[in-house]
């Protein structure tokens, strides 16, 4: 029994200092946060709408949100409120120019306003229609008035941690040291490669730690010098146009013939001969005969022609003969139509090999 009670002391110490670490961590910890000065008023009389605090977090910044720069202000009241469905948000700063903004989110007891391209320094009045004190019966106007402080300037720097080359697609994907925020209009601003030539180029996804740039007509064995316009490091002051660089290997080389292998089998009733060739990469070939394989002999006769059955695979082909090979004996090979992966042009590979039972010489 006493050691039960010592576990529940135990148990109620560490919710306490849980509690007491949630009270104030937001206050502390989070130095993007800025807790402002504010004057509160609600129309009408009595009723009187308390608001507790109001919290200004200038690193709200989510992702893909495509009408401006947004930013928070979050509005904790001293009692629980009740909200209209249609209830709604106006603000205006003290030049009298409005601002976008949205209720982002309402709760029993807090609010948060978001505010699309808030300038810091100015003072801003938020009026929320479609609010009262719950228990009440009139929904009422809530009028707020603070002063956005300016948070001074931020030498942070963006900091790009990887780039990797997708030369199947022409794209680049850039991955950076820490978070960024995208201004509206971010684009690529230009690109070079080391020969001087210019390319168009599009940022097709920006994401808050990296973002894929298409260049088009990309080239094989060229390193690509990258404008990006109207990206910041998370918590800087202003934009920057950042510079990337980007190698593209060189165009894979041809395919060619790594080994060669002469089979005989007997399977289901029927006798069957096969060579199969090794590639040195994986291929491409051409479907419904545009690729073949044709082997003949010495005097010109034919073992697999145009109409033969060739099975493909990633890095090797199987050609079915119509007649056995004569161990020792040389035969020519032509292969039509295959070129690697990421290669340009199809090609024909053509040789000679000696026939074996294992492997195969050839040249």
């Amino acid at each position: 029994m006493k050691t039960t009670r010592m576990h529940r002391l135990r148990l109620f110490s560490l919710l306490l200092t849980i509690c007491i670490l949630a009270s104030v961590l937001p206050q502390t910890v989070l130095a993007d946060s800025v807790r402002l000065d504010f004057t509160a008023k609600t129309s009408g009389t009595g009723n009187k709408i308390e608001v507790r605090r109001v919290t200004y977090d200038k690193e709200y910044h989510p992702d893909d949100f495509q009408d401006g720069v947004p930013s928070e202000i979050e509005i904790d009241f001293a009692t629980r409120v009740s909200w209209k469905a249609s209830a709604k948000v106006t603000v205006k700063d003290n030049s009298g120019r409005k601002y976008q903004s949205y209720l982002s989110d309402r709760d029993s007891d807090e609010c948060d306003v978001t505010i699309l391209n808030l300038k810091e320094g100015r003072t801003y009045t938020i009026v929320i229609n479609g609010v009262k004190k719950r228990g009440t019966t009139s929904y009422r106007k809530l009028t707020i008035k603070v002063k956005i402080p300016s948070q001074g300037t931020s030498s942070k720097k963006v900091t790009v941690k990887k780039v990797t080359v997708d030369d199947d697609k022409n794209e680049i994907d850039v991955k950076f040291a820490s978070k960024v925020t995208w201004k509206s209009n971010a684009k690529v601003k230009s690109v070079k490669d080391n020969k001087g030539k210019s390319y168009k180029a599009y940022l097709v996804e920006k994401d808050s730690d990296d973002c894929e740039i298409y260049i088009q007509n990309m080239k094989y064995g060229r390193t690509y010098t990258i404008k990006i316009y109207g990206v910041k490091a998370r918590g800087a002051s202003s934009y920057e146009t950042i510079t990337v660089k980007a190698t593209v290997p060189a165009r894979p080389a041809g395919p060619s013939i790594k080994k060669i292998e002469y089979d005989e089998d007997y399977d289901d009733g029927m006798e069957e001969w096969t060579v199969s060739f090794d590639f040195n990469k994986d291929i491409l070939y051409k479907y419904d005969g545009g690729s073949y394989v044709v082997i003949k002999d010495a005097s010109g006769h034919s073992y697999a022609s145009r109409s033969s059955y060739v099975e493909w695979d990633d890095d090797e082909c199987e050609v079915h003969l119509s007649a056995p090979l004569t161990i020792g004996n040389t035969y020519t090979y032509k292969i039509v139509n295959i070129k690697t992966v990421g290669g340009d042009k199809y090609t024909t590979l053509e040789g000679s090999f000696t026939a074996n039972y294992n492997y195969c010489t050839f040249r």
